[in-house]
């Protein structure tokens, strides 16, 4: 799949603007199930038990949210969607948003649960790859967790990684039905030696994804990425990481070039489309561009497929 040009920003036009709404506390938000236990190691890899591919199932676009992301207004840039397929063509995404069938986004924060939501008001072009939704945005950073009593803490690492965006999930409906906020199973990502560890199918063993395998031979996202077959040391799964690097090996006696450094984030763990099995939303640093990719486990839980994948917002 070929990396976005980063230089290619369009030609700015009017854009609507509308109130950012900040309303700290607890938002209306998804029920998400608690942290599973730490993972530890497995003797052997999990036999590869292949399934048919669901038929129909959820409708959803895939987004981030930025409350400054649209000259300081609040915006959602939609990044992929899936209704019969998973597709992150621009112009079927600006589609789907400007005849209002995303009208509302629930925005997660770093522990999975529900930051505050994003209602779409319409289609906006903002100079960047593609066009974004507008709308009003009431809730708390996307940087932060919930911390009890209606206390929401930030994570100092998210703002360096995100620029204090977050995930944005919307259900696909008719332009005339009314807004509600979706509810979507999370699950956790975390580093075992050098592969990341995830519960695709929420059978209480991790699939291990090696970081080696994660770019292709030319430096790109790959377009599958397979799991290792055997187990790692445990760790404990959370719904986001940061700053994995990505680099190449250095030859002996020489230092790491720092420009050929990509770091992966992992923006969320969650069943998307409803078939049970989780899909990995993750984000890709590159030194002139940043962008988000969603891999998604259609037949085996031991095989991601790259789903979709598309620029973010500008940095």
């Amino acid at each position: 799949m070929p990396m976005p040009n980063p230089t290619d920003r369009g030609t700015p036009r009017r854009v609507a603007w509308l109130t950012l709404l900040v309303a700290g506390g607890g938002a209306c938000g998804p029920a998400v199930r608690p942290p599973d236990p730490p993972w530890g190691p497995s003797s052997i890899a999990k036999l590869e038990a292949r399934s048919a591919v669901a038929v129909g199932g959820r409708q959803i676009v895939v987004g981030e949210m930025c409350p400054q992301g649209a000259a300081g207004r609040p915006a959602v840039v939609p990044l992929v969607q899936r209704t019969g397929a998973w597709d992150d063509t621009a112009e079927v995404l600006a589609s789907t948003i400007e005849r209002g069938s995303a009208p509302r986004f629930v925005v997660f924060g770093t522990d999975g649960k529900a930051a505050g939501v994003f209602d779409t008001v319409g289609l906006a072009d903002i100079g960047i790859a593609r066009d974004v939704a507008s709308g009003t945005y009431v809730g708390a950073s996307p940087c932060t967790a919930a911390g009890g009593k209606g206390v929401r803490l930030e994570d100092p690492a998210c703002v360096p990684a995100t620029a204090g965006c977050g995930l944005a999930v919307a259900e696909i409906v008719r332009p005339d039905d009314a807004p509600s906020t979706p509810t979507f199973s999370t699950g956790g990502a975390c580093l075992s030696g050098d592969a990341i560890a995830v519960d695709i199918d929420g059978d209480g063993q991790p699939e291990l994804f090696p970081l080696a395998s994660a770019l292709d031979p030319i430096r790109g996202p790959a377009p599958e990425w397979s799991a290792a077959p055997a187990g790692g040391p445990p760790c404990t799964p959370s719904f986001q990481l940061y700053d994995i690097k990505l680099a190449r090996q250095p030859e002996p006696g020489k230092p790491v070039d720092t420009r050929s450094v990509i770091t992966l984030d992992v923006l969320g763990v969650l069943d998307l489309d409803g078939d049970g099995r989780r899909e990995l939303v993750t984000a890709m640093r590159f030194p002139t561009v940043r962008t988000i990719l969603v891999y998604a486990a259609a037949g085996s839980p031991q095989r991601l497929e790259l789903a979709g994948e598309a620029e973010a917002f500008p940095r």
